[in-house]
């Protein structure tokens, strides 16, 4: 049986409709919500990058009463450039706060054991004793250690032993103050 496929329609859902353009109102507003928000962002950027150049650059300096009233005969004033006043750190010093607080005594405590400061860990003696002839300027008493580990012996470079906290933070200051990193540790 033959059949003639040139006279079969085609189905409903597979015609071409046209397609109509969105209103050019909805386009336009579009464009505005996406302009606006794009230039928003690019200012948020542009504010941390940390390139905004100080608001008030060229603006004038206002003369005040004083000076107005000084120049009434018309002179032109002098440009001065205007001078940066820290009054806030010359008048604090001044002030004294009054309290009814009871000044107490600080005694030293004691901490509970010894503590040395170690300050250097050296795999050579001669190494650690140069770094113990270096900080023996400061007035304390450095020594060197040796410590025993599986496979290799270390050279402590230590100071103390510290049995008040007093003693403990006052050496550690000097060691912080000549830039000397330490190590607080306790004795058994």
């Amino acid at each position: 049986m033959t059949q003639d496929f040139a006279k079969i329609r085609p189905e409903p859902l597979l015609e071409k409709k046209p397609v109509e353009a969105p209103p050019a109102w909805s386009l336009m507003f579009t464009g505005v919500l996406v302009g606006i928000t794009i230039g928003v962002f690019a200012c948020v950027l542009f504010y941390l990058s940390g390139n905004v150049p100080p608001l008030n650059m060229n603006q004038p300096v206002a003369a005040t009463n004083s000076e107005i009233s000084d120049n009434a005969s018309g002179e032109e004033l002098p440009n001065e450039t205007a001078a940066v006043d820290f009054e806030f750190y010359t008048e604090l010093p001044r002030y004294e706060v009054q309290t009814d607080a009871t000044p107490v005594e600080l005694v030293s405590e004691e901490l509970g054991g010894s503590y040395m400061l170690q300050t250097g860990a050296f795999q050579l003696r001669d190494s650690a004793e140069q770094e113990r002839q270096r900080q023996m300027g400061l007035g304390l008493n450095f020594i060197v250690k040796a410590e025993e580990l599986p496979g290799r012996t270390l050279f402590l470079v230590q100071t103390g032993p510290y049995s008040t906290s007093m003693e403990l933070s006052e050496a550690q200051q000097l060691l912080r103050n000549n830039n000397i990193p330490s190590l607080t540790i306790q004795l058994q």
